[in-house]
Order: structure tokens, then sequence, then C-alpha cells
């Protein structure tokens, strides 16, 4: 069975020497769900430069490109971000709200085991951006 791929249109901005490419992607908010798509403002627009090690044949500024990730990154991203964090609050909550009775202390003490888990993860990101790779390919 082949991996699934997310993948996005986007534009190549720059080519370095060390055969990183930045690439533009520009993504619309809810835009395929919206009956209402064909009037989006500006506003809903956002422009994402993405650096990608890019080894593989010869790309230009300015030539269009689909940029791809494995669906499987995507889940370990939001895992990480969101799903990992909540539980962390969720059961510090608990555990707290079981030994104390304040709960403004419970409340503050459990956002503050946020701060080392961020910390955390802002320490091991050369270690989890290995676990991101962006692919580009030629359209």
């Amino acid at each position: 069975m082949a991996k699934k791929e997310v993948s996005h249109s986007g534009i190549v901005q720059e080519i370095t020497s060390d055969g990183k490419v930045k690439v533009s992607i520009i993504s619309k908010a809810n835009c395929l769900s919206c009956q209402l798509n064909k009037s989006c403002s500006a506003s809903d627009l956002k422009e994402k430069i993405i650096d990608i090690d890019y080894y593989g044949g010869i790309l230009k500024i300015g030539e269009i490109v689909d940029v791809s990730l494995k669906e499987t990154a995507g889940f370990k991203a939001l895992f990480l971000g969101y799903i990992l964090p909540f539980l962390i609050l969720f059961f510090t909550m608990i555990t707290l709200t079981n030994l104390s009775s304040n709960e403004l202390l419970v409340g503050m003490l459990s956002l503050s085991t946020l701060i080392p888990y961020y910390f955390a993860l802002y320490l091991l990101k050369n270690i989890i951006k290995k676990e991101f790779s962006f692919f580009v390919h030629k359209q």
C-alpha cells in the first residue's frame, strides 16, 4: 500500500547553493468547504514560505511545483502540538484538583506545566524537524 501524502501547489522563490529551496504556498482558509469560496477577500489568504531540502532535478525560480508531506507526519504534528499538551494540562488539573480546593492555584499550576513542555519542543526542534520532511515534485 502506498503512503498517502498531503500536497499543495507552490512557487519556487529561492534556490540556495546548499541544496535548499524556498517555496511559497498560498493557502485559503476553509475555501473548499465554503459555498462562497469565489468571494473570499484578500484577508483570507495566507502566504507560507517553506524551506525544503532538494537534491533531484533542476528547478527554476518562479516555477510551479507540488510540495508534499507524508500524511503520518501531519498526525505526528497534531499530536505533538495539540493532543499531548491537552492531555498534560487535563491530567495535571485533575491531579491538582484532588490535592487543593483553590481553583486559581490549580489553573495557574496546570497552565505552567505547558511552559517546560513547549520549551522542550523548542530544544528538540532540530530532531523533530527531521520527522517532518517536505518533498518537492515538478508539476
